[in-house]
């Protein structure tokens, strides 16, 4: 008796229920707020799940900022292109509605961060901005782009090396981030999310027009 599965062949379904069946069984997913600085200084921040650590040795994260619905880069993947840098900023639960905001796709290179109202620090070794609220944060440079496919929803990976960690001291145990102090949300299948603290389930509508988080 075969086993009662379903089984789906990708290139016979629509690309929105493939990204229902990605973000639903690939789950829970963290939550990079990746700030970026275009070439002429226009400053973006934009959350993104699709996104994950990579090796050790050197250290490595990747995110993917996938084509918008019109088959065009966000802003997010274009500022990376011109100038090679980056910072990941983690999100707790206190970010949670401001980081929500952020997911509306913004005019062209609008400063995204009045919007909302996070603040702004200086990194150490990039020129995007780090989030204050942020307990966890990591400057990156771009080590590779790998864009595959070129239509809505293709994805861009962006590969950054860290190349510097910064650690709220309230979440370091003296050597590493403390798992049980730190405490990040992370998104779920469709507008859910995982509040790693509180272990609770809960959900955040999107802003009118929103994209992200991937």
């Amino acid at each position: 008796m075969p086993e009662p599965f379903i089984s789906l062949s990708p290139a016979e379904m629509e690309v929105p229920q493939i990204y229902e069946i990605l973000v639903a069984g690939v789950q829970p997913r963290p939550i990079a707020f990746i700030s970026t600085v275009s070439a002429s200084g226009q400053r973006n921040l934009a959350p993104f799940s699709f996104f994950m650590a990579g090796g050790a040795n050197p250290p490595s994260l990747v995110y993917s900022p996938t084509l918008n619905k019109e088959g065009g880069k966000k802003h997010s993947l274009i500022n990376v292109e011109e100038t090679g840098e980056f910072v990941v900023n983690m999100v707790t639960r206190e970010m949670a509605n401001g980081m929500n905001a952020y997911s509306l796709d913004y005019p062209d290179r609008m400063n995204e961060w009045d919007m909302v109202g996070f603040k702004p620090i200086s990194s150490d070794l990039v020129k995007p901005e780090r989030v204050k609220e942020s307990p966890v944060q990591f400057e990156c440079k771009v080590h590779e782009i790998i864009i595959h496919g070129s239509s809505p929803a293709a994805a861009c990976y962006v590969i950054g090396e860290v190349v510097k960690i910064h650690v709220l001291e309230t979440v370091w145990d003296g050597r590493s981030i403390d798992p049980l102090k730190f405490r990040p949300i992370c998104r779920m299948g469709g507008p859910h999310y995982l509040d790693t603290n509180s272990l609770e389930l809960f959900s955040l509508e999107g802003p009118s027009g929103s994209t992200k988080p991937s």
